[in-house]
């Protein structure tokens, strides 16, 4: 099976202890990964590629990732987290306060294209405020493949995160040290690629540090291997990634 394009967004804010991320949990009628701890994020779909054409689609650029990617992101950011990374067609970022975004997300739902709906309020998404952080393919041996594009962005000071409690359910700001914890405890379901990055945001004690770590990464596609007792390892050192 060719592994289906997909995006994820690794949502940071600083915390006393150096940097939380937002998780949420998938729901329970999920196909993929049911009630597993997740960052926000989704499939590719036409519109995203819609929006990713458009002469006017997307505000900057993620760095060297195709738009597409960006913006399915940037889409499935909002939808399932409800936070909004976007600019004013002058340019300047975008404030909306909680009632604009709950306007837009009611629209969203209702079934109107992401890329239309911010242009109906002058809005246009803000590719420039993700980094590309890395590439993950799901293992052959797995019968629903994702090609799953990682990004880093900073949490709008402005804007509350809330889980859409319709795909995802519990959204959670947790340093990475705790998630992992509860993933060990068995009080969180985390799969290996999610927990080999909070394993990575582990290591940093400021939310500038990781944004700098991200800027200056070089990135190539890792592909897990599924052993026969169903745990994942890496070919190589899992160092390298």
């Amino acid at each position: 099976m060719v592994p289906r394009l997909a995006a994820t967004v690794m949502l940071v804010r600083p915390d006393p202890a150096g940097v939380a991320v937002y998780m949420t949990r998938r729901s329970a009628r999920s196909r993929f990964v049911p009630d597993a701890y997740v960052f926000p994020g989704g499939a590719v779909d036409p519109e995203d590629r819609e929006m990713a054409v458009a002469t006017d689609g997307l505000h900057g650029s993620a760095g060297r990732i195709g738009a597409e990617l960006a913006a399915a992101a940037l889409r499935e950011l909002f939808e399932e987290a409800g936070i909004l990374l976007a600019r004013e067609r002058s340019g300047a970022v975008a404030t909306p306060d909680a009632a604009a975004l709950a306007e837009l997300r009611a629209e969203r739902v209702a079934g109107i294209a992401f890329g239309e709906l911010l242009a109906r309020h002058g809005l246009v998404p803000d590719a420039g405020a993700l980094l590309y952080y890395s590439n993950w393919i799901t293992p052959v041996t797995e019968p629903r493949r994702f090609d799953t594009h990682f990004f880093v962005a900073r949490a709008p000071e402005d804007q509350i995160a809330a889980a859409d409690a319709i795909e995802v359910h519990d959204g959670t700001w947790l340093t990475p040290a705790e998630a992992m914890a509860r993933g060990e405890r068995g009080e969180m379901t985390i799969i290996f690629p999610t927990f080999k990055h909070l394993e990575r945001l582990s290591r940093f004690g400021d939310v500038d540090s990781l944004l700098e770590h991200a800027r200056a990464r070089s990135i190539a596609p890792v592909m897990p291997i599924e052993r026969p007792d169903g745990t994942f390892a890496f070919a190589v050192d899992d160092d390298t990634w």
